[in-house]
């Protein structure tokens, strides 16, 4: 699989945005082979945090003044939020930045995991892990049109149910990218993950 999906995002430039008064951040797409198949990991956010509390993300947050540069920010958010160390994750590629409503430019990293990383949610952060296989993400008849409200405003976002959950929002945008830039691969990239 890695092979495959390596090949399909070889070519891939990522974008960049250029915008003023904007928070940096960056995230984490983590793929996880958990032995029968790859698992994308994304965190359910607690209901107690300050931004986007109670919804499914990747693991990420905002750049620390001691972060030398993004990868960094990416691999210590995820380390805080789901105990993964850095040196269990083999950064791949980055995707297109994404600018979210509440005013953060967002960097995602895609990353493999470990196989034999053990997750320890924070659980200040992370009320519990949401695991979507790969194969699952790469299949676009999964992706739907949901109408929704977001702080008291009516929405209407293309999402991914994934049992109670629903991922919208810049990590759909994320994902969105994703699938653009795997492109025709996806269906063999989609086979070798299991």
């Amino acid at each position: 699989m890695g092979l495959a999906l390596c090949q399909a995002l070889e070519r891939h430039k990522p974008g960049r945005e250029r915008l003023d008064e904007v928070r940096p951040a960056a995230v984490l797409m983590p793929l996880w082979d958990d032995g029968e198949r790859v698992q994308v990991v994304f965190t359910k956010r607690t209901e107690t945090l300050p931004s986007h509390a109670g919804q499914v993300s990747f693991p990420g947050g905002m750049v620390d003044p001691e972060d030398p540069d993004l990868k960094t920010t990416a691999l210590r958010e995820t380390h805080e939020e789901v105990g993964v160390p850095p040196e269990e994750v083999e950064l791949i590629t980055r995707l297109d930045q994404v600018v979210t409503v509440t005013g953060f430019l967002v960097t995602p990293y895609l990353g493999l995991m470990d196989p034999a990383a053990r997750f320890r949610p924070n659980p200040v952060e992370v009320e519990r892990l949401v695991l979507v296989p790969l194969a699952r993400l790469l299949d676009r008849s999964n992706y739907h049109t949901v109408d929704m409200f977001w702080e008291g405003m009516p929405l209407r976002q293309i999402a991914l149910r994934q049992d109670q959950d629903i991922i919208w929002g810049a990590t759909m945008r994320i994902l969105l990218n994703f699938l653009e830039v795997v492109g025709p691969a996806a269906r063999q990239v989609a086979a070798l993950a299991g």
